[in-house]
């Protein structure tokens, strides 16, 4: 269940910059990074999954968001909220793996503190 929620709650965060258009590229991506690196932190177990599936599902939601936004000026079709979707989880792979390394940082941090602590 934590390791749920550390993804959910990760993902909803990472939807702040994108929805904000005067954010920098460079800011957006360690906003996400540290909301992966959190996920990582608060999954406990699998941080490095945690990290990955906080960025696929937080563009997912980003897609989801803009695609209705627009659909609602021009009228959603199915088929083109399935292309979109499809075409934005491609182009975020590379975001996924530096995901995962910041959730699997994440945990090391988190492993680390839980082992210093008295």
């Amino acid at each position: 269940m934590r390791f749920a929620v550390a993804v959910v709650i990760a993902a909803a965060v990472q939807v702040v910059p994108y929805l904000q258009p005067d954010v920098p590229t460079v800011l957006a991506i360690a906003y996400v990074l540290f909301a992966a690196l959190g996920a990582g932190f608060f999954a406990g177990a699998r941080g490095w999954l945690a990290g990955a599936l906080s960025v696929v599902l937080g563009a997912a939601l980003y897609g989801l968001w803009s695609r209705a936004a627009l659909g609602a000026e021009r009228g959603l079709v199915l088929g083109d909220l399935l292309r979109s979707e499809t075409a934005l989880l491609v182009a975020i792979v590379p975001y996924a793996v530096l995901g995962a390394l910041a959730g699997a940082l994440g945990a090391t941090i988190r492993r680390r503190a839980i082992a210093a602590s008295p």
